[in-house]
């Protein structure tokens, strides 16, 4: 919900905000808002989870998390040679799968022409979850190449400590002690003001003990 938020404000103001800025959506509020609404079907999940449907129209949309694969094998032939290609920034997606599918919706790549939004949201959950073509790195989606998961493998394969196969660049910072971890985790959410007072979303922890302490925080 908050990807989607921003992406509409983003759009129709023109101003370009990065996801930490939006705001935390309280839920209870949000399932509030939808009951209120008459042109919204709610339904109960479970305790603390409701499906909203739009009142008049069919639910026909995509399960992102299903593991079933229904795609053709030219779409993922396709999808691993674009990926394996790809150089520079435009290696780096956002972390999400609704923003991360939004980016590539906007890349306007032949073999994803035809496919809506939802079906590049599910494309993406495969990539990382089966296909091995997409992987995460300090939050963010990358070639599955470059990911942590594909760093694990090799270090496995041969042998060696992840922190051996890590860039040389995340060698300058010293890996932080259990009190260092503390006390700049203390001070990050004292200070932490986006999205909301003491919250900081968990894909920038790393980040800023390297930017504001100096520090790797190692796994």
């Amino acid at each position: 919900v908050r990807e989607r938020c921003l992406h509409l404000h983003n759009m129709y103001t023109g101003e370009v905000r990065d996801i930490d800025d939006a705001p935390f959506v309280d839920p209870k509020t949000l399932h509030h808002v939808c009951r209120l609404c008459p042109a919204l079907k709610v339904l109960v999940v479970d305790a603390s989870e409701i499906t909203v449907l739009l009142v008049g129209r069919p639910p026909v949309f995509v399960d992102v998390s299903s593991p079933v694969d229904h795609y053709c094998p030219e779409l993922w032939v396709e999808a691993a040679t674009y990926f394996g290609t790809l150089r520079g920034g435009d290696m780096l997606l956002p972390g999400g799968r609704y923003a991360c599918a939004l980016a590539l919706k906007l890349r306007n790549l032949p073999w994803l022409a035809n496919r809506s939004l939802g079906e590049v949201c599910h494309i993406v959950q495969l990539s990382v979850s089966q296909k091995k073509i997409l992987g995460y790195v300090d939050g963010n989606i990358v070639p599955y190449g470059l990911s942590e998961d594909a760093m694990k493998e090799h270090c496995a394969a041969w042998q060696k400590p992840c922190a051996a196969a890590r860039p040389a660049e995340e060698h300058a910072h010293p890996v932080a002690s259990w009190r260092e971890a503390r006390e700049c985790l203390s001070a990050i959410l004292r200070s932490s003001c986006s999205p909301t007072p003491g919250l900081i979303a968990v894909s920038n922890v790393k980040r800023l003990f390297r930017s504001r302490f100096g520090l790797e925080l190692s796994e």
